[in-house]
């Protein structure tokens, strides 16, 4: 069977100034750090940049200045402290803030994942996150209820962090779930380009004898990758916990880039 798997400089080339980047993880689990770092480092620009609930990738890709905007539902470090690059550069107008619900968030995902004109929900109806969004309502022709139509969100690319695959590109999280998995999952299915970096690289027989842990298949994904680590100082279980005092050092005055070289505390 063809193998997927690549080396991260080599997959992160479908990563291109101004394309719609979409991260993985929620809060501060399975954040692709390493994939991040290097992004920061080769000077990409003008991200549109999607995350479900943000946290350090948002940190890092906005302190490197590769973002324009940032489309989520919420972005913090949790108990890590505040998202100083993020809170700073929206508040500067360095950056543009699209916050989203996350039924709103959830729905542009779930209408490209689908390959739907628009997703008829009533999330943030009467919210001020309407305000200049551009979306349109429809009437439900059953109930006669206005509804909102959220139009599809396609991610140009999508890097997730997972527990393991094989050389094919079977990627299996772990059991029991990591909170808010099938996000990843969405995320992944929504994009154009996937990229998926793991803890692991196992053998076709490891994931069969495991298949029901299996989330996204070979034809859903374009790169697998190698990255041992790659999550931290954010999670990855099994293998790792968050290292909060890691995190809360990342500062746009420790991520910049210096003659080519990534210059990263954490």
């Amino acid at each position: 069977m063809p193998t997927v798997v690549t080396d991260l400089e080599q997959a992160l080339q479908a990563v291109t100034d101004g394309c719609v980047l979409a991260t993985g993880g929620a809060g501060l689990s399975r954040k692709p750090v390493a994939a991040l770092r290097l992004l920061v480092e080769r000077g990409v620009r003008d991200l549109e940049l999607v995350t479900f609930v943000g946290s350090l990738d948002v940190e890092l890709l906005v302190a490197g200045g590769c973002v324009s905007s940032v489309r989520s539902s919420h972005v913090s470090l949790g108990p890590a402290g505040r998202a100083s690059a993020f809170t700073d550069a929206v508040a500067s107008g360095t950056i543009l803030d699209r916050e989203e619900s996350e039924w709103m968030l959830l729905g542009r995902l779930r209408a490209a994942s689908a390959g739907l004109a628009f997703l008829p929900t009533r999330a943030a109806l009467g919210s001020e996150l309407l305000d200049g969004a551009g979306i349109e309502t429809v009437v439900d022709p059953y109930s006669g209820d206005e509804l909102l139509a959220i139009p599809p969100l396609r991610p140009d690319v999508a890097i997730i962090h997972a527990w393991r695959a094989d050389a094919a590109g079977h990627v299996q999280f772990p059991f029991p779930p990591e909170h808010l998995w099938d996000v990843d999952v969405l995320l992944a299915r929504a994009a154009r380009h996937v990229i998926v970096t793991v803890e692991h690289i196992v053998s076709s027989s490891e994931v069969s004898a495991h298949a029901e842990r299996t989330v996204l298949h070979p034809y859903e994904i374009h790169a697998v990758v190698a990255a041992p680590g790659g999550a931290a100082p954010t999670a990855s279980l099994p293998d790792y916990s968050a290292d909060l005092s890691a995190v809360s050092s990342v500062t746009p005055a420790t991520v910049r880039v210096v003659q080519g070289t990534l210059d990263c505390s954490c």
